[in-house]
């Protein structure tokens, strides 16, 4: 009779190596439960898995677009909330230029003078408004800060000019005596001439060190937009003339007829003001609705794209839980046995 011999070193030895593999398995079963794919894409896919980069990196791609379009958002409803924050102020500006054409003692001059000079330093620290690092104002100088107020150099030269008008006239007169038509016709080829975007953006003498090129950003594709405006625009050019008109020359002792003129010309220029702010505005929400509808289009088409990746790459998550279950059971099973056989001993038999 021939015996057989059964190793239990040989029996433990291939229950660890069933273990070691029940293990592998359940790792790879418990992460695709988890995330709902394959745990190894190459492996699974194997010839499709190029089409599932593709797809990934085109739903990276279309994030990345989603983010930029958040930061050009932003930076368009910050210009927004400046460009409605100055058409506030010139709107007051209006108000007291209006109720000075009542009323032109002392009191009523002061208190326009004044509102013009707050009017224009709000619209200065708001065109100077920076968001991210960036200047909203610059055009594509966004590393620039748009305005100097030259509001001392500017209103000095209005002066000058004044009194130099009034004594070249046929007969020469004092400022005081000019009349409405005179004082009109000194402001429109005197002053307004000031504040061309030519003498605005004067690199030595100018307001604006901004860009009159506004920045523009690629929003889907095929889209591309301009994002921001800037402080070259008429609106801000006039808002600023009005002001420094203003308190230029109410100040020089006019008679009323050449006040009366001096308010309604700084009226007509602040209307025109707040006119470009709005424009302006509406041009910036015309990119905003731009924005929103790429989001919506970029939105829907990662959507296709995603559904189409659970298809490449999905697996079944009840499937993938169930087979967990299974292989803790395996492994239990196993740790059991390993632990019978370790206890064996021929002593127990002796």
């Amino acid at each position: 009779m021939k015996s057989s011999f059964i190793s239990s070193s040989a029996i433990q030895n291939a229950m660890r190596l069933t273990i070691r593999q029940a293990q592998n398995q359940m790792t790879k079963a418990t992460m695709e439960a988890t995330t709902g794919v394959y745990a190894d894409i190459g492996v699974s896919l194997g010839g499709n898995a190029a089409r599932s980069v593709d797809f990934s990196r085109e739903v990276d791609r279309i994030a990345s677009i989603k983010s930029s379009n958040s930061l050009v958002t932003a930076r368009m409803e910050s210009s927004q909330l400046g460009l409605s924050k100055m058409k506030d102020v010139g709107d007051g500006l209006v108000s007291k230029l209006t109720a000075l054409q009542g009323s032109h003692d002392p009191g009523s001059i002061t208190v326009a003078i004044q509102s013009a000079t707050s009017a224009l330093s709000t619209m200065m620290d708001t065109a100077n408004t920076m968001v991210n690092g960036e200047y909203l104002f610059s055009g594509i100088n966004t590393d620039v800060q748009p305005l100097t107020d030259k509001t001392t150099a500017t209103s000095a030269a209005i002066v000058t000019q004044l009194n130099a008008y009034a004594a070249a006239l046929v007969p020469p007169k004092a400022v005081k005596d000019l009349t409405g038509a005179e004082m009109s016709t000194f402001i429109t080829t005197k002053v307004e001439p000031m504040f061309t975007e030519a003498a605005w953006t004067d690199p030595t003498t100018g307001w604006s060190q901004a860009s009159s090129q506004n920045m523009t950003s690629r929003i889907s594709n095929s889209e591309v937009i301009e994002s921001s405006t800037n402080a070259n625009s008429e609106g801000m050019r006039y808002f600023a003339l009005a002001s420094v008109m203003t308190s230029a020359l109410l100040g020089q002792g006019l008679s009323s007829d050449a006040m009366s003129t001096v308010s309604k010309q700084a009226i007509s220029y602040t209307t025109k003001a707040t006119s470009g702010l709005v424009t302006q505005a509406s041009q910036l929400g015309l990119s905003q609705e731009r924005v929103k509808k790429s989001n919506d289009a970029l939105d829907a088409q990662s959507n296709i794209i995603k559904n189409k990746l659970v298809d490449l790459q999905g697996v079944d998550p009840y499937e993938a839980s169930t087979l967990v279950k299974t292989l803790e059971t395996q492994l239990e099973t196993a740790y059991t046995i390993v632990s019978k056989i370790q206890q064996l001993s021929l002593v127990n038999y002796l």
